[in-house]
């Protein structure tokens, strides 16, 4: 089965992407050890605290895997704003 055709040109099917300003970075305040944490939760909108106990129940849930993503977000995220 082949997806619908769309018809509008490249240039326009652009212009309905959401216009936002957010990106996802390690934040330098509100952090505990690296500010990866704190950076998700004010990209989400959710409480710092309450990310960083969903993810540590998560991380023990798994064995610990977890462990190895929050660790490719610390090296592949850049530093927010002071």
């Amino acid at each position: 089965m082949t997806p619908p055709h769309d018809s509008l040109p490249h240039d326009q099917r652009r212009a309905r992407r959401p216009d936002t300003d957010k990106r996802l970075t390690r934040l330098r305040h509100n952090r505990v050890f690296t500010g990866v944490l704190g950076g998700v939760a004010e990209y989400v909108g959710a409480n710092p605290t309450t990310v960083r106990l969903i993810f540590v129940v998560a991380t023990l849930l798994s064995g610990g895997l977890l462990i190895i993503g929050y660790l490719l977000l610390w090296w592949l995220l850049p530093k927010g704003r002071a």
